[in-house]
């Protein structure tokens, strides 16, 4: 099986470089990983040359500033370099430049959103975005970052059902150490549930290093998966760690 990493953080001015996430990756048994560009950097020259270089290993998710008036310029920019796939955004954008979602959805970018307080009152939105955007992408990073006080029934859960029904919908399976400890037994339900939604062809693992913690948290939170200790068929386990971050963001 050919491992992929569908989330993961390095840089020059925060994080680690790529040097050092090619180590982790190795030892871990990664044979490839999206590279995602950290809060507050709007410069992404460093990882979309790394996936130029090494576009085979390496796919890139870049950061636009959506106060900047050259935002959409940004963004053309990105989706013209042929080096990113995708363009990260988060909730506090969809309110204050929801415009930036269609231009995404135009340029073919896929959006990588990360919800810091849930998905809830942005999935009508997203909803319509969807709708009106038949070939939009979106990625839905770390489990919509759920509540641990909410367990076991999570809002995030039914605000992620809301958008399954859009055939091009994924959800991340990463970022679980941000809710809680390892081995994250609190967010089983959801796991389940998010398989429940999306079934084994649009759910795929993320490691979110390094804030997942050093190249022992990394190991340990992918050996979760490919152990099968995941509430997860096990059946689905290779789709959910290779196959279908492969054919999001390595088909060609």
């Amino acid at each position: 099986m050919q491992i992929i990493d569908g989330y993961t953080h390095c840089g020059q001015s925060k994080y680690h470089p790529i040097e050092q996430v090619r180590a982790v990756m190795s030892e871990a048994g990664v044979d490839c990983a999206v590279l995602a560009q950290h809060l507050g950097e709007y410069d992404n020259t460093y990882i979309g040359d790394i996936a130029a270089d090494d576009p085979q290993h390496f796919a890139a998710v870049g950061l636009v500033d959506h106060e900047s008036g050259q935002a959409v310029d940004e963004l053309e920019h990105l989706a013209s370099s042929g080096h990113f796939r995708g363009v990260r955004y988060t909730t506090d954008l969809i309110t204050a430049a929801p415009h930036l979602l269609h231009e995404a959805a135009r340029l073919g970018l896929i959006v990588v959103l990360w919800a810091p307080n849930g998905l809830g009152q942005h999935v009508t939105q997203l909803d319509h975005w969807l709708d009106s955007h038949a070939d939009a992408r979106l990625v839905i990073t770390h489990l919509a970052t759920p509540d641990i006080a909410e367990a076991p029934h999570f809002k995030n859960a039914k605000a992620c059902s809301q958008l399954a029904r859009h055939g091009n919908v994924y959800l991340q399976l990463s970022g679980m150490k941000m809710c809680c400890p390892y081995p994250h037994e609190p967010l089983y339900d959801l796991v389940a549930q998010g398989f429940e939604h999306f079934g084994p062809d649009r759910l795929y693992w993320g490691s979110n290093y390094p804030v997942v913690g050093d190249a022992d948290d990394y190991r340990a939170d992918l050996r979760l998966l490919l152990e099968g200790k995941l509430p997860l068929p096990e059946d689905a386990i290779e789709r959910v760690a290779s196959g279908n971050a492969k054919r999001l963001w390595f088909a060609r």
